[in-house]
């Protein structure tokens, strides 16, 4: 099949003939279709592409938060490892005295590390709801962890207060002599009651304090002589008698084995020694029970 023309240039010019044979027509209209045919296929593509973009934008802002929240789990568990060391060291140590329950017997869950942690995390890479579960289980259980944490924290922490509150040294070095209890006393020569320990050494000999406190008298009176009296809270409290010095001021707060006195012979006193007692609300104690052996104080 030939295609024929005729074109006239111009209203004068002459017609000028032009014949196409069939196969340059044929190949022109499959040239057509097949500019048409990819015209339209990159169109599609350029239509499907738009659509899938915000979806595939998406997915890569999701899959970058994951990433981002497991490198900050990662930090969390290795901070609560720590901590848990540091806590099971606390609570071993007055769990004896006091009777504190272990990390372990609170924290009965462990958190994986390493390939097991990704593992963990990634168990189905082609499925991003997956990783969300598993990412958000890891965060409950790393809070639940961290909770269990605090409260054991906060409990050593109390415990601790309250053993650096509590008397448990002798105050001074020397020779144990008159104990507590009754017993005829050696210069008015009558049975009283002897409410202390006393230790005999030298004067000048440093009289410390056995716990945490404030000191709340640092008089003179004419039986004990030059005393102070530590409160250590809680209705305790301690007093250091018949001292040839004081080495601290009234309202002042000291710690255990800070110098308080010196020991010496002042009062009603056969000798040179520090009488010491311990009082539980009004009540005295026997302070030897307060005295505990030095691997035991720390």
């Amino acid at each position: 099949m030939s295609l024929d023309l005729s074109l006239k240039l111009g209203e004068l010019g002459r017609p000028v003939h032009l014949s196409i044979a069939g196969r340059w027509v044929n190949l022109f209209w499959l040239s057509l279709i097949l500019i048409t045919t990819g015209f339209g296929v990159l169109t599609w593509q350029v239509i499907s592409a738009a659509r899938i973009y915000p979806e595939l934008l998406y997915q890569t802002r999701r899959t970058s938060s994951l990433s981002n929240k497991m490198i900050w789990m990662r930090n969390q568990t290795n901070q609560l490892k720590s901590e848990s060391v540091e806590m099971n060291f606390l609570t071993k140590r007055l769990g004896g005295r006091f009777g504190i329950p272990s990390a372990r017997s609170l924290v009965t869950e462990s958190l994986p590390d390493g390939p097991k942690l990704i593992a963990a995390l990634f168990l189905d890479p082609s499925g991003t709801e997956t990783w969300s579960r598993e990412a958000s289980d890891l965060g409950e259980k790393t809070t639940r962890m961290r909770q269990d944490l605090i409260r054991i924290e906060g409990l050593a922490s109390s415990k601790i207060d309250q053993l650096e509150n509590t008397p448990s040294i002798a105050p001074a070095r020397g020779q144990l002599s008159s104990g507590f209890g009754w017993r005829l006393h050696p210069i008015l020569g009558v049975y009283m009651m002897h409410e202390g320990q006393d230790i005999t050494a030298s004067i000048g000999t440093p009289v410390m304090a056995t716990a945490m406190g404030k000191v709340v008298e640092r008089e003179y009176s004419s039986s004990f002589g030059n005393y102070v009296v530590v409160a250590h809270g809680g209705g305790i409290r301690t007093l250091y008698a018949h001292l040839s010095a004081f080495k601290c001021e009234l309202g002042q707060k000291i710690r255990r084995g800070q110098v308080i006195g010196l020991l010496g012979n002042t009062g009603r006193s056969t000798g040179p020694h520090v009488h010491y007692e311990v009082h539980l609300g009004e009540r005295p104690v026997d302070p030897m029970t307060w005295i505990l052996p030095t691997t035991l104080v720390p």
